[in-house]
């Protein structure tokens, strides 16, 4: 009892339940707290494969109904009142809230629990997986975005930037002040990982071994950039026996479905929805592709380089804090199909270079990008 009474109850907070990106940090840091210092509980919406990990770890799960990536201001109250409830029912000491519509809905349910039990010693803190307003938007929602996400930050003690690239736009666009901002990079831990053996993934997945395969991981959804490789893979490469491969999931499935059919690629482009534990597969590939249009810091970039693929990734957010170009993979600029498919060229041409580039990945996300530094610099956040 003595213990348990000196440990922080911590309250994460995430708009989808999903393994992507986002969902993958708040898992492996509510697994990871040391638990005779802190116990974890997590919230989300859905009930999806994070929320299942979440559980089978043995830590509380609350579904939030009213949560859902688009705007809908009647789900978005019902949201709010739904966290305030949360707030009153678990009383935590610290609460941690990740992606930009749940910084908002949770900011001003914070706010008032605050002001309603008098509870100003609540710590706070918020994590921006890459600013919304740096996506391709017309200028009018750019503003707006800012305003929102200053807005956002009100709410909260220290906002956690995974990226220096987020940290200085946040900075230039005046979005929190700098006592507020920290940088802390994602990070991965190298024995969670068991990706299969080259030839046992490609047949796990149905492709020849004989092929080249080009392939890419991510949520299917237009800051993801997909139909810029489906483009790219439209080129005349230099050898015939190529394949491209993209796993993922998400609302944009039957537009690049469409795109691959329209431009008659049904025999070299293919997708595959909703695959599980899709990084065990990485070693399927030859070459990993990120062709995304706004990063924060990608988990996936971390995976691959850990899986020992060369990488091509567009020069986006964070991207060039992992990528460095002709030193552990190729930077290529976004939106450009030309571009994407010349360094896709230029790695078919050279194995040795991809060899390189490959080790030079693998060296880099193992120096620099440890699960154990990041969740030690995110728990000092939660003692100040």
């Amino acid at each position: 009892m003595g213990e348990k009474s000196k440990t922080k109850k911590v309250l994460y907070i995430i708009t989808k339940s999903v393994w992507a990106g986002a969902g993958k940090y708040m898992y492996d840091i509510a697994t990871g707290l040391p638990q005779i210092r802190f116990e974890a509980m997590v919230a989300g919406g859905g009930r999806g494969i994070m929320a299942e990990k979440i559980i089978s770890a043995g830590i509380p799960y609350f579904e939030i109904k009213g949560f859902q990536r688009d705007v809908n201001i009647f789900k978005d109250i019902l949201a709010f009142f739904e966290i305030l409830s949360l707030l009153f029912k678990t009383k935590p000491d610290v609460v941690h809230v990740s992606s930009a519509k749940a910084g908002g809905v949770a900011g001003a349910s914070i706010l008032i629990y605050k002001l309603l039990t008098f509870n100003f010693q609540l710590s706070t803190v918020f994590t921006a997986h890459g600013w919304a307003f740096n996506e391709p938007r017309p200028k009018w929602q750019t503003a707006l975005i800012k305003f929102f996400s200053k807005l956002t930050c009100l709410f909260y003690d220290k906002i956690i930037c995974v990226s220096e690239y987020d940290y200085k736009t946040a900075l230039k666009n005046k979005i929190a002040p700098l006592k507020k901002l920290v940088i802390i990079h994602n990070g991965i831990k190298p024995e969670d990982y068991n990706f299969l053996p080259k030839e046992k993934a490609r047949r796990a997945l149905e492709i020849p071994l004989g092929s080249f395969l080009v392939g890419s991981i991510g949520e299917f959804t237009k800051n993801k950039g997909q139909k810029f490789l489906i483009k790219a893979a439209k080129n005349q490469f230099l050898i015939s026996n190529y394949q491209f491969l993209i796993i993922g999931f998400g609302e944009n499935k039957e537009k690049l479905k469409s795109l691959i059919q329209n431009y008659n690629l049904r025999d070299k482009v293919f997708l595959i929805d909703n695959l599980p534990e899709a990084t065990k597969y990485l070693k399927a590939f030859d070459i990993f592709v990120l062709p995304s249009l706004k990063e924060g810091l990608p988990y996936v970039l971390l995976e691959a380089g850990l899986a020992g693929l060369p990488i091509i990734a567009t020069n986006v957010g964070g991207v060039s804090e992992i990528v460095e170009s002709g030193k552990n993979g190729l930077l290529v600029s976004p939106a450009n199909p030309n571009e994407l498919a010349g360094a896709i060229n230029k790695l078919i041409k050279n194995p040795e270079l991809r060899g390189e580039l490959a080790r030079g990945a693998r060296q880099k996300i193992i120096r620099d990008f440890s699960f154990e530094k990041m969740l030690g610099q995110t728990i000092n956040l939660y003692n100040f």
